[in-house]
């Protein structure tokens, strides 16, 4: 009787459970599936780099259900800034997918601090100070005039944007396998202005110029 008893019990608890999760738990579970949710959109391809304009979007309602928190609600949170990569109308712009840099941080810097980049020769692995430079270092240049090594005020304290192989390759990415000749510099890219870049063109095409290391860049 005491056994049957229990089963009774267990059995009006197995119920009560089961009728709770029935009218509590899964209407919950389907309303939550069920809401909609305004995101913003864009309404054609946007390529990669393209800064966007108001006109390219627009507010569409979506299922809120599995949308990602880090998903573009707001127009304001997205104007202005720039697509990281190609962004299709039928794609969830979460931030991860915008930049506030075209590029990257250090070219729109360079841009907006009124600079540019220009790249050199370097003659020999000597005038690449033995091939220990690195991006960011600070050196200045030695240029020939005829047979006279002139060291101008303009191209002291020059800061290494990268440094190339013969291939034209970043030396820092370049795949050496079993080549090390691949991480020989060949070339350096410097940040200068315009004065500072007339003489390095000029220093280019006497086919002199040699590098000193001045410091270790960031």
């Amino acid at each position: 009787m005491k056994f049957l008893q229990n089963k009774i019990i267990i059995g009006a608890v197995c119920i009560v459970v089961a009728g709770v999760f029935a009218f509590g738990v899964l209407p919950s579970m389907y309303k939550g599936k069920g809401g909609t949710e305004k995101i913003i959109k864009v309404n054609a391809t946007v390529t990669a780099g393209t800064k966007i304009e108001e006109t390219m979007l627009v507010e569409t309602e979506v299922g809120s259900f599995g949308l990602p928190e880090s998903v573009v609600r707001n127009k304001d949170d997205i104007i202005g800034k720039y697509a990281r990569a190609e962004i299709t109308a039928d794609d969830l712009i979460v931030k991860s997918k915008i930049s506030d840099f075209a590029a990257n941080e250090k070219l729109d810097g360079i841009k907006a601090n009124g600079q540019k980049l220009i790249t050199v020769t370097l003659p020999s692995i000597a005038a690449g100070v033995g091939n220990h430079l690195q991006r960011g270092d600070i050196i200045s240049l030695i240029c020939y005039v005829g047979d006279a090594p002139v060291i101008y005020e303009e191209l002291k304290n020059l800061e290494v944007y990268s440094i190339e192989n013969d291939d034209a390759q970043n030396i820092e990415d370049a795949n050496t396998g079993e080549d090390e000749t691949d991480k020989i510099a060949a070339t350096l890219t410097l940040i200068v202005n315009d004065i500072q870049a007339e003489k390095l063109v000029a220093a280019e095409y006497s086919g002199k110029l040699h590098a000193i290391f001045e410091k270790r860049g960031n």
